[in-house]
C-alpha cells in the first residue's frame, strides 16, 4: 500500500515548484506563484500528506484538474491547487 502511495504521488507530481520552476518540481516558498513557479501554477503541498513543496497547477474547481486530483486550497493563500486525492 505504501508503494502505491508513494507511486500515486510521483505520477501526480510529474503532471502538476528558487528561479521559475516547472509543474511537479521542487519549490521553497509556499504560496509562490509565477515568481517561484512557472505560469499557472503555484508552490504547494502535493497532498494532505505530503511535507514537501513543489509547484501544482492553479485551479478553479475540480474540473480543472487531472484525474486522481482535487482543486483545494494551498495553505496561507487564497489560492486554489490541484493536489493529489491521496
Amino acid at each position: 500500500m505504501r508503494r502505491l502511495l508513494l507511486a500515486s504521488t510521483l505520477a501526480f507530481l510529474s503532471m502538476a515548484c528558487g528561479s521559475e520552476s516547472d509543474p511537479g518540481e521542487a519549490c521553497d516558498r509556499p504560496g509562490g506563484t509565477a515568481d517561484v513557479c512557472g505560469s499557472d501554477t503555484v508552490c504547494g503541498k502535493p497532498s494532505d500528506s505530503s511535507n514537501v513543496l513543489v509547484c501544482i497547477y492553479i485551479c478553479g474547481d475540480d474540473k480543472d484538474c487531472p484525474s486522481g486530483a482535487d482543486c483545494k486550497g494551498v495553505d496561507g493563500t487564497s489560492i486554489k491547487g490541484c493536489r493529489s486525492k491521496s
